[in-house]
């Protein structure tokens, strides 16, 4: 009753947003669930940490965390693209190929974890040496079972991507918090966190392979594109962990704890702006290209306007949400209010996920090689400097210049 209510509203909006709302609001209440149990269980995952774990201990956590994402972009990442992309167009084996290709290339996963977990060991740090090794034969398989995610959003099943999605995140969330209210061991809370996360992936890839009998598909450009794209994640995601990393080497695992508990709002913030970058995946693939030039950047000024709104709202309520769930953490206040200003620039992120859509390869390329660069000079310059606020500079730099870079492309791209 409520639907049949809400169409003619939603229709009439049409005229101005230039978007299918139905779509939008059908899709868009599914993901936002998904997203909302997400956000729920880091939120609580994040505050038992913060206040149950010592700042070291919760640093070298989270450095091993950032060791861990640039260690899986030696694989093919970019498959969970790739798997979007065949499954918007129909092609409902594209999960078991990209799964079966992940697993296949995952070597430089396990031999990076060995690696360092030997120089670490070598180095007299028992710690580092037994969490790597943890990364290195675990990561391998929570990046292969954990395409179905992107596989559910392709095949446009929001609804069972939130319900999976809950019963996926409830069992690591209860493990580690159980974890770390009895140890502050860090060995043992990676160990659980990957584990869990793992088994956790597997029961949920067999549940949607049996529940939709899926085929194994035969197109060989899944994992074309997909290796096409992995290469340029592996640049993007090293760049990206470089902040956590020389965090970590220069300044210590207690600043590297304050600057994740800073970054940590705003990055829920914009994992809720990519449900409507995944929301509008499906349909950017079926769009042609020119028509999207025309129709797109009006509906980037829309989101951008909401995204306004929603940067100055957190920018003055984060002093009271610190208070009140990290009081040992003042110093990332400051911190965070500035680092809002970087969900600016999610807006834009519809123009590159059209270039996705379409296999612009040039232009993604530009855009990763370009961005990545700017933001690795930076870092390196800034954060000896200035320390955290260093490493804040430099995101606000990076993102300035991505913006520029991605709307110009995305405007004279053919």
């Amino acid at each position: 009753l409520l639907a049949e209510k809400a169409t003619p509203l939603l229709r009439w909006m049409e005229k101005y947003t230039k978007t299918d709302m139905l779509y939008l609001a059908k899709g868009g209440f599914w993901l936002m669930l998904g997203q909302g149990i997400l956000v729920v269980s880091g939120l609580v995952l994040s505050v038992a940490f913060a206040n149950l774990l010592p700042k070291d201990v919760y640093g070298t956590y989270q450095f091993v965390m950032s060791g861990s994402v640039i260690i899986s972009a030696l694989t093919l990442i970019g498959l969970s693209s790739a798997v979007m992309r065949a499954t918007a167009r129909g092609d409902q084996g594209a999960l078991r190929a990209g799964v079966r290709t992940m697993l296949r290339w995952s070597g430089g996963i396990v031999f990076s974890g060995a690696a360092l977990a030997l120089y670490y060991y070598i180095n007299g740090n028992s710690t580092l040496a037994l969490s790597f090794l943890i990364v290195g034969c675990f990561s391998p398989l929570l990046g292969a079972y954990g395409l179905t995610k992107p596989f559910l959003i392709g095949a446009q099943r929001f609804r069972e991507s939130a319900l999976m999605g809950f019963w996926r995140r409830f069992m690591p969330v209860a493990a580690l918090l159980a974890t770390v209210y009895v140890s502050d061991d860090p060995v043992t809370i990676v160990f659980v966190y990957f584990a869990s996360n793992a088994l956790s992936a597997w029961l949920q890839y067999r549940l949607i392979v049996s529940r939709f009998d899926l085929p194994l598909s035969e197109d060989e450009n899944i994992a074309r594109y997909g290796k096409h794209l992995s290469f340029l994640s592996i640049v993007s995601t090293l760049a990206g962990q470089l902040d956590k990393v020389l965090i970590w080497t220069t300044l210590g695992a207690a600043p590297l704890a304050a600057y994740t508990l800073a970054q940590l709002p705003i990055g829920q913030i914009q994992n809720a702006f990519k449900l409507l970058l995944s929301l509008s995946f499906p349909k950017l693939s079926k769009s042609d290209l020119a028509t999207l030039q025309e129709t797109l950047p009006h509906k980037v000024r829309l989101f951008l306007l909401g995204t306004v709104l929603i940067a100055g709202a957190y920018a003055f309520a984060a002093p009271h949400l610190f208070g009140v769930l990290f009081p040992l953490y003042p110093e990332s206040v400051l911190l965070s209010q500035v680092l809002a200003l970087t969900l600016l620039s999610k807006p834009r992120s519809l123009y590159g996920q059209a270039l996705t859509a379409h296999q612009k390869k040039k232009e993604q390329y530009i855009i990763s090689l370009g961005s990545s660069a700017v933001k690795v000079i930076a870092l390196l310059t800034l954060i000896p400097l200035y320390g955290l606020w260093g490493a804040v500079y430099a995101l606000l730099i990076e993102n300035v210049f991505s913006n520029i870079l991605i709307r110009y492309l995305f405007s004279v791209a053919k």
